[in-house]
C-alpha cells in the first residue's frame, strides 16, 4: 500500500479572547447600598424625634412644689408619680383626693427627669381613680408630681438609634461590595 502524501492542515489564527462582560451588578448594588443608608437615616431620625417627644412630654407636664404641697388635676386613669431631688431623703407625704376610692395603686415604674438643672426622682405613684383635684403635702420637703416618663418614647429612642446603626451598617456593606465588585471587573478589562 502506498500512501499519497496529504497537504499540510490549514492554520487559522487563535480566536480573540471573549470580550469580558459588563454586567450591572456593581451599579445595582452601590444604588441599593446608598438607598439603604439614606432610609435608614431618614427613618433613624424620624423614630428618634418621635420618641423623644414622647418622653419629653412628662418634663413638661411636672409640677414643681418648692413648698413641700400642692394640687394637680388629673382625669381618671392617670398615673401620677411623685418626685424628690436627687440626693433628697424621701419624704413622708399625705395625699388627698375627690374621695377616699380615688387612689388606685400606681405603677412600679422609678422615673427620672432631669428640669432646668434639677434631677427629680420618683418615689412613690398613685392611679387617680376618679378625675378630680389631687392634693399632696410633703411637710415642706420640695416635691414634684407628674406622669411617669414613657417607656414608649424611651423605646423609641434606642429603636430609632439602633435601627440608624444597623440599617446604615447594612447599606454600607452592600455599598462597599458593589465598589470592589466594579474595582474588580475594571482591573480584568
Amino acid at each position: 500500500m502506498t500512501y499519497a502524501p496529504q497537504p499540510p492542515a490549514q492554520q487559522f489564527p487563535a480566536p480573540p479572547p471573549a470580550p469580558v462582560k459588563k454586567g450591572r451588578a456593581p451599579l445595582v448594588l452601590m444604588i441599593v447600598g446608598g438607598l439603604i443608608v439614606a432610609a435608614s437615616v431618614a427613618v433613624s431620625v424620624i423614630i428618634t424625634v418621635i420618641g423623644a417627644m414622647s418622653a419629653g412630654s412628662s418634663f413638661n407636664e411636672l409640677e414643681v412644689f418648692d413648698s413641700g404641697s400642692g394640687s394637680v388635676t388629673a382625669e381618671e386613669g392617670d398615673v401620677l408619680q411623685y418626685y424628690v431631688p436627687e440626693g433628697t431623703a424621701v419624704p413622708t407625704c399625705e395625699i388627698t383626693a375627690p374621695s377616699q376610692a380615688a387612689i388606685g395603686e400606681g405603677s412600679s415604674q422609678t422615673s427620672r427627669i432631669t428640669r432646668d438643672g434639677v434631677t427629680w426622682v420618683s418615689f412613690d405613684s398613685i392611679t387617680a381613680n376618679e378625675a378630680g383635684e389631687y392634693t399632696v403635702d410633703c411637710h415642706g420637703t420640695s416635691v414634684a408630681v407628674g406622669p411617669p416618663v414613657s417607656a414608649g418614647g424611651i423605646l423609641g429612642v434606642v429603636g430609632g438609634i439602633v435601627l440608624g446603626l444597623g440599617g446604615a451598617f447594612i447599606g454600607v456593606v452592600v455599598l462597599l461590595i458593589g465598589i470592589i465588585l466594579a474595582i474588580v471587573r475594571r482591573r480584568k478589562a
